[in-house]
């Protein structure tokens, strides 16, 4: 989703300029096309992406936030249907380098989030899949 907006050097540059303890005044649900299934089971659900404000800066944040509160919802949900309640979040691959995504994501969540000793995302399914050998 990010990508389809910004380039990696301006997500790094940008993302240090975003104050991470401010809300930001946008409310966004970041698809590029329609349809969701998790927190919202909604095939035909269409993406918010507006208004757009002028400042890559302020967009930016607004996409971060708005994503964070998304996996909040999620975490809710998955509580709601009787998962363990939520303590920590370790993240993994290219967000994890992000420490203004890891402080928005810790703020909505209200629990720690933390960069993964192995920060590649498939370095779960290896572990998985070397244990089953």
């Amino acid at each position: 989703m990010l990508r389809h907006f910004f380039e990696d050097a301006e997500l790094r540059r940008l993302s240090s300029l975003i104050p991470a303890q401010a809300e930001s005044y946008l409310d966004y649900y970041p698809l590029l096309k329609p349809g969701e299934r998790f927190p919202i089971n909604d095939p035909n659900l269409a993406p918010k992406l507006e208004p757009r404000p002028d400042s890559k800066i302020d967009f930016l944040h607004g996409l971060l936030e708005s994503m964070a509160r998304i996996e909040a919802r999620g975490y809710e949900r998955l509580q709601e249907l009787g998962a363990t309640p939520l303590t920590h979040v370790y993240t993994a691959g290219g967000g994890a380098k992000n420490k203004v995504w890891q402080a928005l994501r810790s703020r909505h969540l209200q629990v720690p989030v933390a960069r993964s000793p192995q920060t590649e995302a498939a370095y779960g399914t290896a572990l998985l899949a070397l244990s089953s050998l």
